[in-house]
C-alpha cells in the first residue's frame, strides 16, 4: 500500500505510541553484553535496507557525516546547556568521519557522545540538587534566554552552573505563576516559591533517572540511527523494535484515552481527540491542553515535559477500564486535574464528517476530512474515498448550492483512497503521477461521471500535505475549485513504504527472531498534472487567509535533509473551465481579509508573540508576572479569535438520509456532534469560505 504522510513521522506520530497497542513479534536482546554486537548489526541493517530500496539515497559523504553529527548533538543536548564547548570541540573530530563509521557499522561516535552526555547528566544531577535546595532571590535583576537552540554552548563549569541556576529559576518563576490564584496580591508567597521549586526538583530528578536507567543506552543508539536515518530525506524513518507501525494507524484502531498528541519543545500538548475516544467523552479534556503530569501505575502523579514519548506511552497505557490522573492546562489559565478511565478505542467516529451550513437562505455543505485512512478488508467499504462519497451524496439530497471540503491538518494517508476520491468531484482524469527509480506511473481518477459538479472549495493549511496536496493540486490544476488557507501547505513531494527489519531464528538450533526494528523509506516522488511538483513549495492557494495558523508548524522546508523540487514534462490533460468570474471571487475575498480586524488582529498578536517568546526573560517576580500575564493573554486572544465568528448568522445541522424513512430516522444528538456544529458555526476561515461561495454564485458565468 502505498502511503503519503507528512513530516518525519506519522500524522499521528506521538499518539501511536500513547494509544495504540504495541505490535508482538521479535526484540531487541535483553543481555547487555550483546548491544555493542546488536548496534552494529542494526547500522548494516537499515543502511542496507535505505541503500536497495529508497528513491534517491543520499551518498554518504563529509557533508552527511556532519549533517548527522549536528542532528544527534541537538537531539541529546537541544537547549545547549547539558554539553560544554569543550565536549563539543571533543566531539567534533567525528564530524567528518560518521559517513565512514555508518559504512563499517562502528560506533565510535555514538559511544564517545554517550559517554560524554552520561557524564555531563551525573554532573549537572548532582547541581540541580544543590540548586534547588534554597530559595531563590526573586527580586534580583537578571534574564535568561529560556529557548537556547541557536545559544552558544556554557564555555566552562561555572558558566553552566551560572546558566542552569538562570533555567531552575526560569522553570520556577513559570510553575509559580501557573499555580498562583488570579486573586492573589502581587508580594512574593515564600511557601509557593517552595512547591514551585519542589515541582521543579521533581521534574529534573525524573529526567536524570531516566536518561541513566539501564535501558538508556540503547535508546539513545536507537535515536542516533532514526537521526541518522532522517538526514537521507525528512520522511525515511527508523523506528526501534516494539514500536507501532504506520500501518497501525491507517487501520484506524487505537488503544488508550483517544487522544492525538503533539510536542512543542519538550512539552506534550493535547493536539486532537477522537470523539470516540474516552477523554472527549469525559469533557474534561481540551484540545491544546499542555500536559504537565500524569499518573503513573502507582497512582504517584510524575511530571512528563521533555521524557521520551515511549515513556509517556507507558504512563497512559493500563489495565482496561483502570483510571489514569493528568494534570492539564490550558494556554493562559491554571493548571486542573483531570481523571479520565483507559479503554479500547476503535476509531469509528473520527472520520469524515459533513454538515449542512445555512447563512441568508443559500445552504451550503461542509466535509472535514482528518486523513485519507484506508480500509484493509476485501470490500474496502470503510475506506476514505467512500465515506467521503457517501457524504456528497447526502449533501445533494440536501440540494445544498456548493461544497466545502475541510483538508486542514489533514497530513495524508493512503495514495489509493485520494485518487479514487477523485470521481467524487472531477471527470475521469489524471490526479497525480508517481516517478520511482525504474518507471513513472500515471493515477487516475475512476472512468465514471462525478457525482457533484456544482461550487466547490478546499480548505487548507501548513499542515495539509501529501495526499492532501495530491488533491488540492488536482482540484486546482484541473480549475474544478477554489484552494482557500495558508500562504502554503506542507511541501511534501514524496511516497513512502514501510520494511521490517530483521531475521529469523530457527528453532532446531535455537536461536530466536531478531528484530533490528522497522523503516517508513521515501520510494517515489508525486508531481501535479502539470509535471511541477509538490515537494518544498506545496500547493499555493488560490486566497490565503493567513501565512501560518501555528507558530510551532514545521512546513518540508524546514529540513535541511528534504529532496530537491523539480518537474517533469507529462501528457496534456483536460482542465474545466471555472463557471464564475475567477479573478473577481478571488480579488474580493482578499479586499475582505486584509480589511478583516480580526483576520489581521490573528496575525498582529501572532508576530507580538514570536517577538516575545525570542527575548530573553527577566527573572525578578514583578517583571517575569508582567511578560507572563501579557503571553498568556495574546495566546487566549488568538485562540479565541479563531472561533468568532457569528453564530446568529448561520445555522449548521447533519444533513438527512432521505433513503430511510422519516418514522425510522434518528437524529444524531450526541456531545461530539452538536461539539461538531458549534465549531462550524464559531469558525472564522469557515465563514470567509461561504462569503467566497457566495461570491463564486453570484458571479456565474456560463460556460
Amino acid at each position: 500500500m502505498k502511503q503519503v504522510f507528512a513530516k518525519n513521522i506519522p500524522l499521528l506520530g506521538i499518539a501511536c505510541a500513547l494509544s495504540a497497542s504495541y505490535s508482538a513479534g521479535a526484540q531487541a536482546p535483553a543481555d547487555s553484553t550483546t548491544w555493542p554486537a546488536y548496534r552494529k548489526e542494526v547500522i548494516s541493517a537499515v543502511f542496507n535496507k535505505i541503500n536497495k530500496t529508497h528513491f534517491a539515497p543520499r551518498t554518504l559523504d563529509d557533508t552527511y557525516a556532519a549533517a548527522v553529527w549536528k542532528r544527534y548533538i541537538a537531539t541529546l543536548d537541544p537547549n545547549r546547556c547539558i554539553f560544554l564547548q569543550e565536549d563539543i570541540q571533543r566531539l567534533s573530530a567525528f564530524q567528518s568521519t560518521i559517513d565512514e563509521e555508518i559504512k563499517s557499522s562502528n560506533t565510535a561516535f555514538f559511544d564517545e557522545a554517550y559517554q560524554l552526555y552520561t557524564q555531563r547528566i551525573n554532573e549537572l544531577s548532582t547541581l540541580c540538587n544543590q540548586v534547588l535546595a534554597r530559595p531563590f532571590d526573586l527580586n534580583a535583576k537578571e534574564t535568561v534566554l529560556a529557548a537556547r537552540k541557536n545559544a552558544p554552548y556554557p564555555a566552562n563549569k561555572t558558566e553552566q552552573a551560572a546558566l542552569w541556576r538562570k533555567l531552575l529559576k526560569f522553570y520556577t518563576l513559570r510553575y509559580y505563576m501557573e499555580m498562583q490564584d488570579s486573586s492573589a496580591g502581587t508580594a512574593l508567597n515564600p511557601a509557593l516559591e517552595t512547591k514551585a521549586r519542589e515541582k521543579v526538583q521533581k521534574w529534573h530528578a525524573d529526567f536524570f533517572k531516566q536518561a541513566t536507567r539501564p535501558q538508556a543506552p540503547n535508546d539513545k543508539f536507537f535515536q542516533y540511527i532514526a537521526d541518522a536515518a532522517l538526514e537521507i530525506d525528512p520522511h525515511t524513518v527508523y523506528t526501534a523494535p516494539k514500536e507501532l507501525t504506520l500501518d497501525d494507524v491507517l487501520s484506524r484502531r487505537y488503544y488508550g484515552l483517544g487522544i492525538e498528541l503533539g510536542i512543542k519543545e519538550a512539552d506534550f500538548f493535547v493536539k486532537r481527540m477522537m470523539p470516540g475516544g474516552s477523554a472527549y467523552r469525559s469533557g474534561q479534556v481540551k484540545e491544546n491542553d499542555l500536559i504537565l503530569a500524569i499518573s503513573d501505575h502507582q497512582g504517584q502523579m510524575k511530571n512528563v515535559t521533555g521524557i521520551p514519548a515511549t515513556e509517556v506511552a507507558a504512563m497512559i497505557r493500563g489495565e482496561k477500564d483502570s483510571p489514569v490522573k493528568l494534570q492539564l492546562q490550558q494556554p493562559g489559565d491554571k493548571p486542573r486535574d483531570v481523571v479520565v478511565k483507559r479503554e479500547e478505542v476503535i476509531d469509528t467516529e473520527n472520520r469524515a464528517k459533513t454538515a449542512v451550513i445555512t447563512r441568508d437562505g443559500q445552504r451550503f455543505g461542509y466535509i472535514y476530512l482528518p486523513m485519507f485512512y484506508t480500509d484493509d478488508t476485501p470490500t474496502k467499504v470503510n475506506g476514505a474515498c467512500n465515506d467521503v462519497a457517501l457524504a456528497v451524496e447526502k449533501l445533494k439530497q440536501e440540494e445544498v448550492d456548493g461544497i466545502i471540503m475541510d483538508l486542514r491538518g489533514n497530513g495524508g494517508g493512503a495514495l489509493d483512497e485520494v485518487v479514487r476520491m477523485g470521481y467524487c468531484f472531477v471527470p475521469a482524469g489524471p490526479m497525480t503521477w508517481l516517478r520511482g527509480k525504474e518507471k513513472v506511473d500515471r493515477y487516475n481518477s475512476p472512468a465514471t461521471a462525478p457525482l457533484y459538479e456544482g461550487p466547490l472549495t478546499v480548505l487548507v493549511d501548513e499542515n495539509s500535505a501529501s495526499a492532501s496536496e495530491i488533491f488540492a493540486a488536482a482540484m486546482q490544476d484541473r480549475q474544478r475549485g477554489l484552494i482557500i488557507g495558508t500562504s502554503s501547505t506542507f511541501g511534501k513531494g514524496t511516497a513512502q513504504s514501510n520494511a521490517n527489519l530483521g531475521k529469523m531464528g530457527d528453532k532446531t538450533k535455537g536461536t530466536t527472531d531478531v528484530s533490528y526494528g522497522s523503516m517508513r523509506l521515501t520510494v517515489e516522488k508525486f508531481y501535479r498534472v502539470t509535471g511541477e511538483s509538490t515537494q518544498l513549495k506545496g500547493v499555493r492557494p488560490d486566497i490565503v487567509l493567513q501565512n501560518k495558523m501555528n507558530l510551532e508548524s514545521i512546513m518540508e522546508k524546514d529540513y535541511p535533509s528534504a529532496l530537491a523540487c523539480d518537474t517533469m514534462k507529462l501528457l496534456p490533460f483536460d482542465r474545466q473551465a471555472y463557471n464564475f468570474n475567477y479573478n473577481t471571487v478571488v480579488d474580493n475575498a482578499r479586499k475582505r481579509i486584509a480589511s478583516d480586524n480580526v483576520l489581521t488582529g490573528i496575525v498582529k498578536n501572532t508576530g507580538r508573540l514570536e517577538q516575545l517568546n525570542a527575548q530573553p526573560a527577566a527573572l525578578d517576580l514583578a517583571s517575569f508576572r508582567q511578560r507572563y500575564t501579557q503571553v498568556s493573554a495574546l495566546e487566549k486572544s488568538v485562540r479565541e479569535a479563531k472561533l468568532q465568528g457569528d453564530t446568529t448568522a448561520v445555522q449548521v445541522a447533519a444533513p438527512v438520509d432521505r433513503s430511510i424513512h422519516p418514522s425510522l430516522r434518528q437524529e444524531d444528538r450526541s456531545t461530539s456532534t452538536k461539539d461538531f456544529h458549534q465549531r462550524i458555526a464559531k469558525d472564522i476561515y469557515i465563514a470567509e469560505t461561504i462569503k467566497v461561495m457566495e461570491d463564486m454564485i453570484s458571479n456565474k458565468i456560463s460556460k
